[in-house]
């Protein structure tokens, strides 16, 4: 490639149907033959120990090995969710260290983070934190800060490392002509890095019912040859906003679209139903055993090329329909 532009790393290995560690579900489900992998966040096994300068992250061994157990003979992959990848002042660098200690124990088939930014510097010069990953604006410097600091995580760590694209719920936030829009913001940083995408489609379709556009054409604009994971999940509707809540079942439109942007990633390794630790008593056991069921009939008709039949504009447009 020419242009300052980095060769995609595309080792992915084809793992199939992922589910993320809890420790409340029973540890049958994951020796059950429906899932073919584990995502793990390594930061809910781990707790924090204040030191002079910083915070660490300290893996807790008990649950380290409660967690290997688990999920034992199942390939692992990292879904991080404290790196702040995008933070201009730093990223966490008490993630990366302990990234490098989960590693040595618990080595992953590859890593992801949310493209986005969680700290920033207060006026009195200290590290503050939002809470929840937030958007990055699509301009030229966001996109290079991200790229160098991406490709710095490849050299280190030398397997995949992929970006999560964000839900959002701010508007046409400030942008570079040369970058556009978020999805322009992933394409120039992969391009750049050698990274590749996580692309999480309840994310495409909580901005769409939020900012009222075409998940479909969104999908269409997409690197998806740079696609390595996909997630789906569940929301629901808080003050007039479908949130990316990770608190139910999959949304109808949300499987249309893994039906219809699975064959065209020819790169993908796997599709992960996420959900957040404390809606799992909710969902309970069947419903994400019947979410896993479901994932898998597409991701076994993956080589089809085929959308199954989904109208791209009037399904959508009869979902939009329904909004508060």
């Amino acid at each position: 490639m020419s242009g300052g532009e980095a060769r995609p790393s595309t080792s992915v290995p084809r793992l199939g149907i992922g589910l993320p560690y809890f420790a409340s579900l029973p540890v049958e489900l994951y020796q059950s033959g429906l899932i073919d992998f584990v995502e793990i966040t390594p930061e809910t096994i781990c707790r924090q120990r204040p030191t002079e300068t910083a915070i660490e992250l300290e893996i807790v061994p008990q649950q380290m090995e409660k967690a290997r157990s688990t999920c034992a003979g199942l390939p692992m992959v990292v879904h991080g969710v404290e790196l702040s990848i995008g933070s201009a002042h730093g990223w966490n660098t008490a993630y990366l260290e302990m990234l490098d200690a989960f590693r040595e124990t618990w080595p992953f088939v590859w890593h992801s983070e949310h493209l986005g930014f969680q700290t920033f510097l207060g006026a009195d010069g200290s590290t503050q934190e939002v809470g929840v990953p937030l958007p990055l604006p699509p301009t030229m410097e966001a996109a290079d800060l991200v790229a160098r600091r991406s490709a710095m995580i490849l050299q280190r760590y030398g397997v995949p490392f992929l970006l999560e694209n964000p839900a959002y719920y701010l508007p046409d936030p400030p942008s570079d002509p040369e970058i556009g829009d978020d999805i322009g913001l992933m394409r120039r940083i992969l391009q750049r890095s050698g990274s590749l995408q996580l692309l999480d489609l309840h994310n495409v379709y909580c901005n769409a019912i939020n900012h009222r556009f075409d998940p479909f054409e969104a999908v269409d604009r997409m690197p998806l040859d740079a696609v390595a994971e996909i997630h789906i999940a569940g929301g629901s509707w808080e003050n007039g906003f479908w949130m990316d809540a990770h608190d139910g079942r999959v949304p109808e439109p949300v499987w249309d679209l893994l039906e219809y942007t699975l064959p065209q990633c020819p790169c993908v390794g796997g599709i992960v139903f996420e959900m957040l630790d404390e809606h799992v008593p909710k969902l309970g056991v069947d419903a994400i055993q019947q979410e896993l069921t479901h994932a898998r009939k597409i991701w076994t008709r993956r080589r089809q090329g085929d959308s199954n039949g989904v109208t791209r504009l009037s399904d959508f447009a009869r979902t939009v329909s329904t909004c508060p």
